[in-house]
């Protein structure tokens, strides 16, 4: 079954070490179970937004609904809508537990809060 989750939400990557973008500081404001990322791309160093949302299991509520915002944010294309770059997901063991993360990579944006300081 994660193969196959894999396959719907995985970009051509199969873990974060094939995920062809770098991971960069995390931005310190968040929304709902997201983390987002400042990262670049590992080709041409261009800026990205990574975001990583995790579970303790393929079957959490958060990452079905992740898959499913992903799965839609892939297929929109709208000058006013992110762009989707990149998305894959990873199994990894967290001491005797796994813990499932997807990673999706957008256009780079930036969370208001921080631009208002920015500007402020």
């Amino acid at each position: 079954m994660l193969k196959f989750l894999k396959g719907v939400v995985g970009g051509s990557g199969t873990g974060v070490k094939d995920l062809p973008y770098n991971i960069g500081e995390p931005y310190a404001s968040a929304w709902g179970s997201w983390v987002h990322y400042r990262g670049t791309s590992k080709d041409d160093g261009a800026p990205v937004s990574i975001f990583s949302l995790s579970g303790s299991n393929a079957n959490d509520g958060h990452l079905v609904a992740g898959r499913n915002g992903v799965k839609r944010l892939r297929t929109v294309r709208h000058p006013n809508i992110l762009s989707f770059l990149h998305s894959t997901e990873v199994e990894t063991l967290d001491g005797s537990s796994a813990k499932v993360t997807i990673y999706m990579v957008t256009e780079p944006v930036m969370p208001l809060s921080e631009k208002i300081k920015e500007l402020g």
